[in-house]
């Protein structure tokens, strides 16, 4: 049996998620809750979170259920403690629980002047700039020979940099770690969705990425967040040659959620020959 919804549909709720994915993952013994003999278990329950936390097990499991709620900040602050949430966890779950109202771009986001010469500055550094949506808006000549013709003619769906990682063969091949690259990926743009709850341009990114690679909708149910990993990657040039490079990450100050991404090579690799 097929269905015609969208895949993002079927998630109305990414705190609900948030918090189910965290609490199947914690192990009783972490927590300092012993298991009872002959019994398996796997995670939390919703009963022993909401105690964790101090609140009731009805409210906690309004929350979780996808109802229309705005919890406080101290029962935010309770559940980051019962979930053993680190600090990137902890601020992700903030963000869900305080429905960040969309900041809905008044005109198409577009590749101003002084952003394209920074890109052209920057070679031979792969330079690129993506919107809020994670449309790349522009590309420098090394960052299209090394990654993929974002210049050239291709779909609005293609020139999408969350696309690339996750759906666009050539990602394969390029990425040593293709995979950990595609998921850390999907992790961050969670980051960008939940600021934009509201923005239905959003979800249609998700549904495309979704049908284009299913395995990432086992990768979105995870709730995996780690800003930190994916700063340098493994490339694969056409040649076999394995080299690293290291992100740079700048933000428009005036357009936040314009970011002009860059990277950068270990000492001994030269970037003016890439060997494409």
């Amino acid at each position: 049996m097929t269905t015609d919804v969208p895949l993002s549909v079927r998630t109305p709720s990414p705190l609900g998620e948030f918090l189910r994915a965290r609490r199947r993952e914690l192990a009783p013994e972490e927590v300092g809750i012993k298991r009872a003999k002959g019994r398996r278990r796997v995670g939390l329950s919703r009963t022993e979170v909401a105690e964790l936390a101090n609140i009731s097990v009805a409210y906690y499991a309004l929350i979780e259920r996808g109802r229309d709620l705005r919890p406080s900040a101290s029962v935010v602050d309770g559940l980051a403690r019962a979930l053993k949430l680190g600090a990137d966890e902890r601020a992700h779950l903030s963000a869900l629980a305080s429905g960040t109202p969309s900041r809905r771009p008044q005109a198409p986001e577009e590749l101003t002047e002084e952003l394209e010469e920074l890109l052209d500055s920057l070679d031979p550094n792969p330079a690129y700039v993506v919107g809020a949506r994670w449309d790349v808006l522009g590309a420098n000549h090394t960052a299209c020979q090394l990654f993929t013709d974002w210049e050239g003619k291709r779909s609005k769906r293609e020139r999408n940099l969350l696309w690339f990682y996750c759906c666009d063969p050539a990602a394969r091949t390029l990425f040593v770690d293709w995979e950990q690259e595609a998921a850390d990926q999907l992790a961050l743009f969670r980051e960008a969705y939940a600021r934009h709850p509201d923005e239905p341009s959003f979800k249609r990114v998700l549904d495309e990425v979704f049908k284009g690679n299913p395995a990432t909708v086992q990768w979105w149910e995870q709730h995996d967040s780690d800003p930190t990993r994916g700063r340098t990657k493994r490339i694969r040039l056409d040649n076999g040659q394995v080299i690293r490079l290291h992100q740079l990450v700048l933000q428009v100050v005036d357009e936040p959620d314009i970011r002009v991404i860059s990277y950068f090579a270990d000492a001994d690799v030269d970037l003016d020959d890439l060997g494409h």
